[in-house]
């Protein structure tokens, strides 16, 4: 028996996330489990597919078992999105592997490069470079260089980020699982246009925004789930009402409010809103709000955060449990398998939340809120209390 691990966000779920899985299967994986953001996602805006249609598709497509990466962690920087992905998979107990995608598709380097960067002579040359007002990757990939050229090179690139981070989360926990790098085919992070059958996600999600032909990108299964949902009108998103909450938000909010959510410093806070009463769009908002230091990407996680009522003592919490989205028969089986020996609660009906403790349920509150606001930014409008209604999905 061999249990794998994939940390996804499936935004949606396509060609090479099934190729990803089909790699850990001939890999010896006889069990693969996902843990997966919710209805917001890590670029800072809601997914264009509820988690649970997301979860079907990845159960329909090889997935056994799909836990919710709750959605503190989700919309955070790469570092604590793969240390809490990371600590959830740890403490399911079961774990032999974690899969990913890079770039490189070099396990050796990914791991060099990790433990390079969390070494004492490069932390201190990041803490140099950062006083010269650079961003924390410039400042990062400018120290790296001074130690080894390939190293550099590995952290240009958004997936090889990421399997660095999970390297040196499953190294900051001692954890036993072994890291596994494949390389990514096809269309690289965010390209426009197709190679074959495969795209980025976010070139997916352009041709479904705008009525284009996208079905070949993914897998048969995925599509028809994603196809009916758009068909009834029901759970695509709207980024049209995304914009106007987030822009009526910062109009209406305080700088105080604001410094409270996560990565604020230096009086970003200040910056934002004076950008937020010109811009009339998150494009414009984004492009006034960005600094040499802020980036559009942290930006956006600032402005979803506030959004979501998300701050930085909450995101500084521990993971404080494992929750149960869908699964099948195997996922099942290893649920069984493992219950007794986790370390920390299993949760599979959110009624259980109240026996978890505080810290579960603040976190369970935050995704109440997140899903609460993301039930008015789909097509058409949900009611509240939709993540508190939540049924885990079984796939036979």
């Amino acid at each position: 028996m061999k249990t794998v691990g994939i940390i996804a966000e499936y935004n949606p779920f396509h060609n090479g996330h099934e190729l990803l899985i089909r790699k850990a299967r001939e890999g010896g994986a006889t069990h693969v489990v996902i843990v997966m953001s919710g209805n917001f996602v890590q670029r800072g805006e809601p997914a264009i597919f509820t988690h649970g249609m997301r979860t079907r598709a990845a159960l329909e497509c090889g997935a056994d078992l799909v836990i919710q990466l709750p959605v503190v962690y989700a919309v955070s920087g790469a570092q604590k999105f793969a240390r809490a992905g990371v600590r959830i998979l740890d403490a399911l107990g079961s774990i032999d592997e974690i899969v990913f995608g890079s770039e490189c598709g070099n396990t050796e380097l990914i791991v060099s490069t990790a433990r390079a960067i969390y070494s004492s002579q490069v932390q201190s040359l990041i803490g140099c470079e950062m006083k010269k007002g650079v961003t924390f990757a410039v400042a990062r990939e400018n120290a790296l260089r001074t130690v080894d050229e390939k190293f550099a090179d590995v952290i240009k690139t958004p997936n090889n980020i990421l399997g660095v981070e999970y390297v040196s989360a499953l190294d900051e926990i001692g954890s036993e699982i072994k890291p596994y790098a494949v390389s990514r085919i096809g269309a690289g992070h965010g390209e426009s246009g197709g190679v074959g059958e495969t795209a980025s996600a976010s070139y997916i999600r352009e041709l479904i925004a705008n009525g284009g032909e996208w079905q070949k990108y993914v897998p048969s299964a995925a599509a028809e789930i994603f196809e009916n949902e758009i068909k009834n009108n029901k759970a695509l998103v709207n980024y049209a009402k995304f914009e106007t909450a987030v822009l009526f938000k910062l109009r209406t909010t305080s700088c105080y409010q604001l410094s409270l959510a996560p990565d604020v410093s230096e009086g970003i806070e200040n910056r934002i809103l004076a950008a937020a009463s010109q811009a009339t769009s998150l494009d414009e908002l984004y492009m006034l709000a960005k600094t040499k230091r802020y980036t559009h990407a942290r930006i956006r996680r600032i402005v979803l955060n506030h959004l979501l009522g998300i701050s930085n003592e909450l995101l500084s919490s521990p993971v404080p449990y494992i929750r149960i989205l869908g699964l099948n028969s195997k996922g099942t089986e290893l649920i069984r398998m493992i219950r007794g020996s986790e370390k920390l609660p299993i949760i599979s009906k959110t009624a259980d939340i109240s026996s978890a403790g505080e810290s579960a349920k603040k976190m369970f509150e935050a995704e109440c809120r997140a899903t609460d606001v993301y039930s008015i930014l789909t097509e058409r409008n949900g009611v509240c209390g939709l993540e508190r209604d939540y049924r885990v999905i079984i796939v036979k």
